[in-house]
Parts: structure tokens; C-alpha cells; sequence
């Protein structure tokens, strides 16, 4: 499969993280100066703490906490384990789940530093790039299944669908170019804090990026 004509870049967070990120104006990496005091974590907390002693063998180097993570697809295999409560991840309601949505144009625009993987970083089969050409690198196919476990003929789906971007350091608000949400009550809610803010976002219903 090829390059797509526009990368977009998904990261999930649940939704009350987003009144810090709308009032700060910035999505900050974990180890940041600026982060949320309250900020409410989704993913699986002990995977959290090993990547952050996990270096990252290219510049701009650090670790996994000096980068902001979005994954190159939706419905990934996290946002499965929240939706049941699978592998000892908090089970949350998929309402209060957004996806905020970047592109790698928008990283291009910004000149922010980056790196990607070619699977779930944290796996030690996953390389590292941070260089545009190595895109054909991403198993672009796999990225967008809907169904990715693991298969005879594939048996290494699951580590290529989690193929991740990171951004080095912190992600503007302006480089998110839409937020989409699982239903109308969590569309109404983030209307309200982007009013509050007084920051315009598109922001769409897509349940269909949800389990």
C-alpha cells in the first residue's frame, strides 16, 4: 500500500483532559514543566512508567516522556483494552474518549522535531525513523484495519497497527485540526470548553472510530 496523499495523526485522551490542553494552548509531553496537575490517564499505567526508561536510539533522542504520542490510525488495540477494561486498563465510556486529530503537514508547518516507529514503540522488533522518506517503512495497511489481531498468515498485525508518531517536546493547539468524539452528548460538551476558550476546532461524530 502507499504512502497516503495525507497522514493523519490520532491521539486519544479522555475528555476532561481537555480543558487544561484548551486553557494552556498546548498538548505537553509527560515530562513537561507545563503539565496537567490533574491530568486523567487512560492507557495501561505500568506500560507509562517502562517507557519512560525506554531511550530513543535517534535524535532528538530522550525518552518516550520528552514526546507527545499519536498513533497513524484509528480503533487502536489501547482504545480496545479502555473500552473493556481488558489488561488491567481502567474501563471507560467511549463518550468520554476524543480523538484529537492532527496531520503530518500540519507537524511540517510547525517545524516540529519528530521521530516514528514502524510498530508499538515500546515492542523491541519496532524501528525508528525521523526522516519523511522512511514512511514507506509503516505497514500502511495494517494502520487503517479494522480487525488486527494477530493471524497465521500475519502474525505480526498487532505490533504494526500501533505504529506510533511522536512529537518532540509539546504539540500546539493550533495543530489539531479536528476533535472527533463517539456522540452528540460528548460533541455538545467539547463545543462548550472550545466556546469557553474561546478557540474555534472542528469537531465531528465518528462512533465508527470506536469500539
Amino acid at each position: 500500500m502507499k504512502i497516503p496523499d495525507t497522514i493523519y495523526l490520532y491521539r486519544i485522551t479522555h475528555i476532561d483532559n481537555l480543558d487544561f490542553i484548551l486553557k494552556s494552548k498546548v498538548i505537553s509531553c509527560p515530562n513537561s514543566d507545563n503539565c496537567d496537575p490533574n491530568f486523567i490517564g487512560i492507557g495501561d499505567s505500568s506500560l507509562i512508567q517502562s517507557r519512560k526508561s525506554k531511550q530513543i536510539p535517534i535524535d532528538p533522542n530522550g525518552d518516550f516522556s520528552n514526546y507527545v504520542a499519536f498513533y497513524f490510525g484509528a480503533r487502536s488495540p489501547m482504545l480496545y483494552n479502555i473500552k473493556n477494561g481488558f489488561k488491567g486498563v481502567t474501563k471507560r465510556k467511549s463518550e468520554d474518549i476524543i480523538y484529537l486529530i492532527s496531520s503530518f503537514e500540519k507537524v511540517k508547518e510547525n517545524k516540529s522535531r519528530f521521530i516514528f516507529t514502524d510498530g508499538h514503540g515500546y515492542h523491541n522488533f519496532s524501528q525508528f525513523f525521523n526522516k519523511e522518506i522512511d514512511f514507506k517503512e509503516v505497514d500502511w495497511e495494517t494502520v487503517n484495519l479494522v480487525k488486527w489481531d494477530d493471524t497465521e498468515d500475519d502474525p505480526d498485525r498487532k505490533r504494526k497497527k500501533q505504529a506510533e508518531f511522536l512529537i518532540h517536546n509539546e504539540v500546539p493547539i493550533s495543530m489539531i485540526g479536528v476533535i472527533v468524539v463517539y456522540n452528540e452528548n460528548a460533541k455538545t460538551k467539547i463545543l462548550t470548553k472550545l466556546a469557553e476558550n474561546n478557540i474555534e476546532c472542528n469537531v465531528v461524530v465518528k462512533s465508527n472510530l470506536y469500539y
